[in-house]
């Protein structure tokens, strides 16, 4: 790396920390709220949130770490114009394709990380983050107490004699016979319940099984038995990341998620030589409107990625990158390489 790079990076790089850091705050704090209306619906500690919060992360990478990276370079671009430096740089030969070539390779790492972000790490947070959720809610339906009558679990009527710190005594379980079958007793000296790979189950301890026929009675004892919560749980979502994109072929929800993850990714890559036009300057002779076209590039390659996914995701896409591109690489060259 040579002087000019690492001069140019030093530049970059604090004030793009500054940016992210500071939006990625902001996006968390609304985060943050947003989930705060769970504990309306169920209990969650603080270590619940944080792990609901680690879930999250991903898709508030998604949005928070194009626009910074956009907005970085023109500021950078900015300031070093705004002190005469980029002229100076300019005056000693520097030619401006220096400076493209940097922020290109940087621009197609940040866009790489995003798409395997985007493509791996934000659908498999989300199906964690929902399951994570329904459990939660299941758990919340299942408030055990003791010495109450009419309390169910799945599909058991639930009596226990007594509760200290989750572990359940005296406990009787009744299951009513339909369509021909027979009554069902449980009886257990103990219980306990067990969260095992986000599934809700009830060990129970030194018991009795009764099948209550109309001409016996059987009987089955036992020293544990396991008993899952509700046979929803096996439905929590488990696809695998082909699996999950391959849905966008029947499923136009999922082809506009795929679009937008696509363009989102994409846009450091599409859009960073517009950055350059905008913040690569002559102070004396140009007055460069940094914030206003920087706000006006984002507005209108977010306005394409809403419209593109949901009526055309498949060609869309690859137009509106092409698109950006083109236009990018046109503005380049008018505002800098035919100036400088």
């Amino acid at each position: 790396m040579d002087r000019i790079t690492r001069y140019i990076l030093a530049n970059f790089s604090p004030l793009f920390l500054s940016l992210f850091l500071t939006l990625f705050f902001l996006v968390s704090v609304i985060f943050f709220i947003t989930v705060s209306r769970l504990t309306a619906l169920i209990s969650v500690s603080f270590l619940d949130l944080g792990e609901i919060f680690l879930y999250a992360v991903p898709e508030i990478f998604t949005y928070t770490l194009p626009v910074t990276f956009f907005i970085a370079i023109a500021m950078t671009m900015y300031n070093m114009s705004k002190e005469n430096e980029i002229i100076v740089l300019f005056a000693l030969s520097l030619n401006p394709l220096k400076i493209l070539k940097i922020f290109f390779f940087l621009s197609l790492f940040c866009s790489l990380f995003l798409l395997a972000n985007s493509i791996f790490f934000v659908p498999i947070s989300k199906q964690m983050s929902d399951n994570f959720i329904s459990l939660k809610k299941m758990e919340a339906k299942l408030n055990i107490k003791e010495s109450q009558f009419g309390q169910k679990f799945s599909n058991w009527h639930l009596f226990v004699h007594s509760n200290a710190k989750d572990v359940y005594s005296d406990i009787v379980l009744y299951q009513k016979g339909k369509e021909g079958k027979n009554d069902k007793f449980i009886l257990a000296n103990s219980a306990k319940l067990d969260r095992n790979n986000s599934l809700l189950s009830l060990k129970l301890n030194d018991g009795k099984v009764y099948d209550l026929g109309k001409e016996k009675l059987t009987q089955v004892d036992y020293e544990k038995l396991m008993m899952s919560y509700n046979p929803k749980l096996h439905e929590l979502k488990s696809n695998n990341i082909i699996q999950y994109w391959m849905k966008a072929k029947v499923s136009k929800k999922r082809a506009a998620s795929l679009s937008f993850a696509l363009l989102v990714a994409l846009f450091p890559l599409a859009t960073f030589m517009f950055a350059l036009s905008f913040g690569i300057a002559h102070m004396r002779h140009q007055k460069p409107s940094v914030y206003l076209n920087s706000m006006l590039v984002v507005i209108f390659y977010y306005i394409a990625i809403f419209n593109v996914a949901d009526r055309f995701p498949l060609y869309g896409t690859l137009g509106v990158f092409l698109f950006s591109v083109f236009i990018s690489a046109l503005f380049f060259k008018k505002r800098v390489l035919e100036r400088f």
